[in-house]
This record gives C-alpha cells, structure tokens and sequence, in this order.
C-alpha cells in the first residue's frame, strides 16, 4: 500500500543568501581561474614598464600623464576581467550551479555587477596611488590632477560598464573579447573615417567623422570631459556614447540571461 505523497510549501519566512555574502562568491570567481590570473599578471608587467620609465626619462611627467599611461592598458584589463566574470560561468556550464544556489537571477546580475565595479575602482586606486608616487619623487606637477581623476576615472567607468554590457549580450568570452576589444575601437572609427573621405578636407572637423565621432566612438565622445572645464554637450555626448555601447547592449544582456533556458 502506498504512502501519499503531499507536497511541502515554502517557507516565506525562510532566510535568504544575503546580497554582499553573493558579491563576495563573484569576487572570488573573478580571480578564482587562471584566465584572470594571466590576466593580472600581463597588468603588473605593463604597471612595472610605466613605473620605470615615469622614473627614469629625462623631464618628470606630470600626475595626468602618468595617470593616463597606467589607465590606458589598464582599462582594457579591467574590461576583460569583467568579461569572463559574465562569460565563463556560461561556457563550462557552472552557470546551472550559481543558479540552482540564487535563482532570482537579477540578484546574480547585480552581483557580478557591483563586483566589476569594486575591482575597477580598486585598480584605479592602486594606479592613482601609483602615480602620485612617481611624480612625487620625481617633482612632477600636480597641476592637471583634478581634470585627470574625472577623466580618466570617467573612462574607467565607461569601459567596465560597456564590457560587461557586451559580456552580458554576447555571453561567449571570445566573442564579448573581441566585440569589447574591436567594434568601438577599431570598427567604428574606420567606418566613420572611410565616410569622411572627400568631405572633411573642407573644413576641419567636418565630414562623417567630425559630426557622428564625438557621440558614438567612446575615444573621441570622452575626450571631452578631459577639459578643465567641460560643458554640457560633451557631458551630453558622454550620455549618448552610454546608451549606445552599455544602455543598448545592457538591455539586451539583461533580457537573455533572465529568459535563457539552463541546461
């Protein structure tokens, strides 16, 4: 004689993962493999490079100049690090595990989220911190400091956000690595610059190039806030150069992971 089987309700009641105890799992994710590892290395050997010659040429580099020597590969690292935070759970299939754990998927969104975003402003520290050493022992200026924190902390910002958009979008590391690494920066201002070909000898900045790059390509729509004193559109160009590479694709990234079937 069988037994009946009744089904066991949920407890409301019942505590949930807290949200910094999953922040802290991605953290570890981030540098949990060996991918980020290699990743990190490569970043030390090229902060090591910038260090010695910020210590050795001749005339001692200004706080901005060296900020933006650090920033420039530094950003890209810290992109791609984002990226196979998304990416990799997908391609081995441990997403199954991180989602039987959290189910509300959004929870894991935003955790990998805000983990991306310590790590890019823990390595913006360390490359300030970097950086006024250096011009401090070599008696550098510090005058261009506050235009260089905005921008270059403006454009660390943006390149995390987009590469976790496009990670998001994509879900495959080679595929969100070579979209983050050369649609915005390669594609884009080739097309742009091939349409201007015949127009812009004109007058200067003109043609296809000089009216569409500050608003989609992110290197010129940035450059702006670089200023002393930047204005309102180029903070505006910074707003539509967001939608397009983080708002479009983020949408995008957000509406596949929450419907994707896990298997």
């Amino acid at each position: 004689m069988s037994v009946p089987m009744t089904a066991k309700g949920i407890d409301p009641g019942l505590a949930t993962i807290p949200f910094w105890r999953t922040v802290l799992v991605e953290l570890r994710k981030a540098v949990g493999t060996r991918g980020p590892w290699i990743v990190l290395g490569v970043m030390a050997l090229v902060w090591c490079g910038v260090g010695v010659v910020g210590l050795s040429v001749g005339v001692p580099a200004s706080f901005g100049g060296l900020l933006s020597s650090f920033g420039l590969m530094t950003r890209i690292f810290v992109g791609v690090l984002a990226i196979l935070l998304v990416t990799t759970e997908w391609g081995q299939r441990s997403v199954v595990t991180t989602f039987a754990l959290e189910p509300r998927r959004e929870r894991v969104i935003l955790a990998k989220l805000s983990a991306a975003l310590l790590l890019a402003v823990a390595f913006f520290a360390v490359m300030s911190v970097l950086a006024t050493v250096i011009t401090a022992l070599r008696g550098g200026a510090f005058d261009d400091a506050a235009r260089a924190l905005r921008g270059d902390g403006v454009r660390t910002l943006f390149d995390v956000l987009m590469a976790f958009a496009i990670a998001l979008a994509v879900l495959n590391t080679a595929g969100a690595m070579v979209t983050y690494l050369v649609l915005p920066e390669v594609i884009v201002p080739t097309l742009l610059f091939l349409g201007s070909l015949g127009s812009a000898a004109d007058r200067p900045g003109g043609g296809l190039y000089g009216t569409l790059a500050p608003w989609v390509y992110p290197r010129e729509a940035l450059a702006g806030i670089s200023e002393a004193a930047p204005g309102a559109q180029d903070w505006a160009q910074v707003l539509v150069c967001a939608v397009i590479w983080i708002g479009l694709p983020g949408v995008l990234g957000v509406y596949r992971v929450m419907t994707a079937e896990v298997k």
